[in-house]
């Protein structure tokens, strides 16, 4: 009796072992929270396969349950940046050389974890390797005076000394731009005209994405007034309230100097020049100038006043340095300096149409076509070479740069 009543005890007891296990396993899974997402962070921006060629944006996402602190990103395998909120986006200017490119990112979560990402741009491979700079054309197409923005690549032929060239790179405008905004500040500009000249590019300022930079450049027959590049119209406008118009017009010398502080910049340059064009001035031919626009490959726009513009060419300006016909060459030189850029001529019949030009210009910056290729046959001659871009449609316009120096 006394056997049977232990072992009856020992069942019971492992019974109700096993039963309170059970119990508490199950509830322990039904509270148990879900696995936690893994915390990982991917580059997003540029995509595998795209070209990356000076100033370009990285963008990283993370994801998972566990927040970041901070993302850092290294280019070539040194860092270069780093965030500690997002957006995780890092502007970058990766050159113009055709190599690799590899970027990582390294996001840094609040627990202390670490995830990272890379992602290498292949160089791009080109039948004939040759010693020669990629060579980018900001199009403009055009159908009955409207923008034409739908076109795809294979739709542009480019022909360099009339030898078709393989486009490697093709972009649309948000390529960024540096611009130097050359406001004519002579004595004829005195009061309300400047006010509505520089208001026009405030205007233009204001509307320039992330990468942009721009100049705020005043002369007259000497500079006035020249800001650093940058995008911020407060860092722009610093010191402008003590500038007044004042003095004569060396227009040659000024667009000289704007031509040469770009060219030590990177990516798409742009010159917007507002004057009726009358050089009275300047010490430096328009044909020099010329000349130098054609080495910086900057897209010159004039906003031309057609008050000062139409008397110099109809009746004739005389000044010290030019008689009548020497200054209508100078004009004409400058109207063709402007079309072979690639820029053209926005006339202004009242210098309250000065904001609406500035708008419109990079309005039209915003939606070319950039074209990038390795010139075939190029040998660093240092000669003039034609370029030529054709689109395959109906009705179609191109405006682009003439050519370039092989240099």
């Amino acid at each position: 009796m006394t056997a049977r009543r232990s072992t009856l005890g020992a069942l019971a007891f492992a019974f109700a072992f096993a039963f309170a296990f059970a119990v508490a396993f199950a509830v322990a899974f039904a509270v148990a929270p879900a696995a936690a997402a893994p915390f990982d962070v991917a580059i997003v921006r540029p995509v595998p396969g795209q070209g990356a060629f000076g100033a370009v944006e990285v963008a990283a996402e993370v994801r998972g349950a566990v927040p970041a602190v901070k993302v850092e990103l290294f280019f070539q395998g040194r860092l270069v940046a780093s965030r500690t909120e997002p957006p995780w986006v890092f502007p970058l200017d990766v050159g113009q050389e055709n190599v690799d490119r590899t970027f990582r990112v390294v996001a840094h979560g609040r627990d202390g974890s670490l995830a990272e990402a890379e992602l290498t741009l292949p160089r791009i491979r080109v039948d004939l390797e040759i010693e020669a700079r990629l060579q980018q054309l900001y199009v403009t197409v055009t159908r009955d005076g409207r923008r034409v923005l739908d076109l795809p690549r294979a739709q542009f032929t480019v022909l360099d000394e009339g030898n078709r060239q393989r486009i490697v790179t093709f972009e649309r405008g948000d390529v960024p731009l540096t611009a130097v905004l050359m406001v004519d500040s002579s004595l004829s500009m005195r009061g309300e005209r400047l006010r509505a000249a520089l208001q026009g590019a405030r205007l233009f300022a204001r509307g320039m994405a992330p990468l942009d930079e721009a100049m705020l450049l005043l002369f007259s027959d000497r500079l006035l007034f020249r800001s650093p590049f940058n995008r911020d119209t407060a860092v722009l406008e610093r010191g402008l309230e003590s500038v007044e118009a004042t003095g004569g017009t060396a227009l040659n010398d000024h667009l000289y100097l704007a031509l040469q502080l770009l060219e030590r910049r990177q990516g798409r340059r742009v010159v917007v020049l507002l004057s009726d064009g009358v050089d009275v001035d300047s010490l430096l031919p328009v044909e020099e100038v010329v000349a130098t626009a054609g080495r910086t490959q900057a897209l010159v726009y004039w906003l031309r006043l057609r008050e000062g513009a139409a008397a110099a060419q109809e009746e004739g300006h005389l000044s010290a340095w030019r008689d009548r016909a020497g200054h209508r060459a100078e004009i004409e030189g400058l109207a063709r300096l402007v079309t072979a850029s690639g820029g053209r001529i926005l006339d202004l019949g009242r210098i309250e149409d000065a904001e609406a030009a500035f708008t419109e210009v990079l309005a039209e910056l915003r939606e070319q076509y950039v074209l990038g290729y390795y010139p075939s046959g190029a040998r660093q001659s240092g000669r003039w070479r034609r370029v030529e871009v054709r689109a395959s449609g109906p009705g179609l316009a191109l405006r682009t740069r003439a050519g370039y120096f092989d240099e």
